[in-house]
């Protein structure tokens, strides 16, 4: 529940920054170097928001056993991570959920422009409609779901919804209308992934612990959230790459026409790259097994807490 909390309120962080972003930069000048007072006045209400998080969060679960293990080498300690194979299969997942932001967001725009010709308010209103299912679902549907499929089913139910959401979008990739409903469908399929990514890494932690006997929150967690850098850059250099390969001209001097190639790889991009991460997403989930085991191991580990040992 606090993952689905968390990640349900994450998108609003997102509509603050779209929203106060350029009138912000058009405020100090809309220069070059506003672009940098913006990003740094972010910056330091990130910071700000993150101190005052680690100054009043504690560690209140206590092992006993743990207190009386020997610190861990950072080797050993990257090798047990690296050999828990459902760290790996979370960090694909998230890597993936970051893939698809990339893909939907980046390109969106792109596709308003040249293919809807209208990059204003069509893009806004699809952006906002897709976000808003996400934090209604995530928030409102998710918990329910939760309680009666676990996390693994209701994401890999999600995962297949959105699936279906990108391949009706081939019906009629030339209608607004028709892409307003695939971003609703496609919300609500994301809705589950992104609710319980988190609590998932939970779960390789209790993992990790069962499996190796010793316990590693901390670098899980971290080595988690590489996924989400990895899916921004990865998503981000390969539609880069695209658009450079088919010839896409930059529109900063001004106005350009861009030739056919670059717009038909807009559309490319925008069709097939949301399919490829949810087949990706829906093999990783059915390759999931931990749910099942979770209830045995979870009674083991009490057990062998009760005996002082992790």
């Amino acid at each position: 529940m606090l993952s689905i909390v968390r990640m349900g309120m994450s998108p609003f962080g997102r509509i603050l920054a779209v929203t106060c972003t350029m009138p912000l930069v058009k405020l100090f000048g809309d220069t070059q170097s506003s672009w940098v007072i913006v990003m740094g006045i972010w910056a330091v209400i990130a910071m700000v928001l993150l101190v005052i998080c680690f100054a009043n969060c504690q560690e209140t679960v206590k092992i006993e056993a743990r207190e009386k293990q020997e610190k861990i080498p950072a080797l050993k300690a990257l090798k047990l991570l690296v050999t828990n194979q459902y760290f790996w299969a979370v960090l694909v997942l998230w890597m993936m959920q970051n893939v698809i932001y990339g893909v939907t967001g980046t390109i969106l725009p792109y596709y308003c422009k040249y293919i809807f010709h209208n990059d204003t308010w069509m893009y806004s209103t699809l952006y906002l409609t897709e976000t808003l299912t996400i934090v209604a679902s995530t928030c409102i549907v998710c918990p329910i779901l939760l309680k009666h499929f676990g996390k693994r089913n209701m994401a890999l139910a999600g995962a297949v919804l959105a699936l279906a959401g990108q391949l009706v979008f081939f019906a009629n990739p030339y209608s607004f209308q028709w892409m307003l409903l695939c971003c609703i469908i496609r919300g609500i399929g994301l809705s589950p992934l992104n609710a319980i990514v988190f609590g998932m890494l939970g779960d390789v932690v209790e993992f990790g612990q069962w499996k190796h006997h010793i316990r590693q929150e901390s670098l899980i967690f971290a080595g988690g959230s590489v996924g989400t850098k990895i899916g921004s850059g990865l998503a981000s250099a390969i539609m880069t790459g695209l658009l450079s390969l088919a010839g896409y001209l930059s529109s900063a001097a001004g106005a350009v026409t861009q030739p056919q190639s670059a717009i038909d790889m807009i559309m490319n991009i925008y069709k097939t790259g949301p399919i490829i991460v949810w087949v990706v997403v829906i093999i990783t989930l059915v390759l999931y097994k931990l749910d099942k085991k979770y209830e045995t191991i979870m009674e083991e580990l009490t057990e062998r807490e009760l005996q002082g040992q992790l």
